[in-house]
């Protein structure tokens, strides 16, 4: 099999499909605190109070999850069960036929911005992941019905269809620049050279199993054509990563050909590199419709990544092959391990290993926002629409910014659409140090909870004022 690494990262992602956190590409709570440099990451069209130099990795760490399956009460009850994740029968009543799962980890290793003239300049070098995962009820009950088998009912069927899981990981190089084209209208942008560094997709079209095993199955004179089955399956996974991908053993059939089989997951053949390149873009621009009424909007990661055919390993199998079910082989089917491959029966396909293109996930918001107390203190509301894998998620964000200070902002925020309405949302800017969530938990069965750290310090002179536009 691969690297045990690999394999308990695969996990921890599997396992976050029960731990539901917030969906939240970047922290919608800030967008209206102008003291921050993270409302850029919503927005390159706005502007902070005073240029920043974010401290590396934690001047800007902001991790997000989605799931439309369980909330926080439900997995402490799964824990304090102590039952089996996938034999607890109460978290298999909550279940839908359709689990959805979505993670994205942002982190800069470097980023500052600065004011000169009347435009504002921001470069930023970060890494990004994002996870997205479809996994159908009918998964579950196959692995329910494995871990169950016993030789006094030596018959396992089961189907599993529309299982898709896809990884993204890439670093980010990026320039930005925003200023006013009118007192009322300031437009932005940034550009951005992806370097991908891993990509992994899984889809399981369709996978069956009929399997009528003997009492003594390890007894080779019981096997006949009574006994056994047949699986079928149309699925392929496809890696892109420098140094590994799939790892393949030679297996052979009932005429003594030789097959390469997928046999797990092999990262130590040479360390992680560029295995891709591509380009981003985001746009964005606010519009001061009133005095103290502000619209904007913005588009963000428009772009690709490339990723090259010498570092890309493909497996696949199409459902008019059948496997016949024996002595060899009948325990791969028992396996309750929700990430043996080997059950799939996927082998070495280098035609399809070539290069290929993935888009990024692009986001699109609007939103609208009006000022008291000479923009000391603000509400407003934002739409937020997250194009991923495998469902768009949408969120509104209702918010109340309070902003004195350059060095002090404070906002509170409610997103009824992923926390089902259940919690609120909060930041702090206190002098260097930024702190956020946009779902905070309260006790009750949220289905969200998220967090963002930032520190940085002040870095060249303050935004520049009307007159001097």
């Amino acid at each position: 099999m691969g690297t045990n690494l690999f394999k308990k990262t695969l996990l921890l992602i599997g396992g976050l499909l029960f731990v539901e956190v917030a969906h939240a590409q970047y922290l919608r709570t800030s967008y209206f605190m102008e003291g921050t440099s993270s409302r850029l990451q919503l927005n390159p069209g706005l502007q902070p109070t005073i240029g920043y130099f974010n401290i590396p990795i934690l001047g800007s760490f902001n991790m997000g999850a989605s799931s439309n399956v369980l909330g926080t009460k439900d997995i402490i009850g799964v824990l304090d069960s102590g039952s089996d994740l996938f034999s607890n029968d109460a978290l298999y009543d909550r279940l839908k036929e359709d689990n959805r799962l979505n993670v994205n980890l942002n982190t800069d290793l470097l980023a500052f911005g600065w004011y000169k003239g009347k435009g504002f300049w921001s470069v930023n070098v970060g890494l990004r992941a994002e996870v997205g995962a479809s996994v159908p009820k009918n998964m579950f009950e196959y692995l329910r019905d494995a871990n169950r088998f016993s030789l006094e009912n030596r018959t396992l069927q089961g189907r599993i269809s529309n299982m898709n899981f896809d990884v993204n990981a890439y670093a980010e190089v990026g320039l930005g620049y925003s200023r006013p084209v009118t007192d009322r209208l300031t437009v932005g942008g940034r550009v951005k050279v992806l370097l991908g560094i891993a990509h992994a997709e899984m889809q399981v079209d369709e996978f069956a199993v009929d399997m009528n095993i003997p009492q003594n199955p390890e007894n080779p004179e019981n096997w006949n054509n009574t006994y056994g089955g047949y699986t079928s399956a149309h699925a392929h996974i496809t890696t892109s990563i420098k140094g590994g991908g799939l790892s393949f053993a030679d297996t052979y059939d009932s005429y003594g050909n030789a097959i390469r089989q997928i046999d797990g997951f092999d990262f130590e053949g040479g360390g992680f590199g560029i295995s891709g390149t591509g380009f981003g873009v985001d746009f964005g621009a606010s519009y001061k419709l009133l005095d103290n009424l502000t619209l904007s909007a913005a588009v963000l990661d428009l772009g690709f990544i490339n990723w090259k055919s010498s570092a890309t390993t493909v497996a696949s199998v199409d459902n008019d092959m059948q496997v016949d079910i024996n002595q060899n082989n009948y325990q791969e089917y028992l396996s309750g391990d929700f990430l043996n491959l080997e059950r799939f029966n996927l082998v070495e396909d280098k035609e399809r290993a070539s290069s290929y293109k993935t888009k990024l996930s692009s986001t699109v918001l609007v939103a609208g926002e009006y000022a008291f107390l000479n923009n000391k203190i603000s509400v407003g509301a934002m739409y937020s629409a997250y194009f991923v894998q495998p469902k768009v998620l949408n969120e509104l964000t209702l918010s109340a910014t309070v902003r004195p200070k350059s060095w002090f902002n404070a906002a509170v925020s409610y997103s009824p659409v992923q926390a089902g309405g259940k919690s609120f949302g909060l930041a702090l800017k206190l002098g260097p140090v930024f702190v956020g969530t946009d779902y905070m938990y309260f006790g009750g069965n949220s289905k969200a909870v998220n967090g963002f750290l930032g520190i940085s310090i002040p870095l060249g002179g303050s935004k520049p004022s009307v007159d001097e536009i």
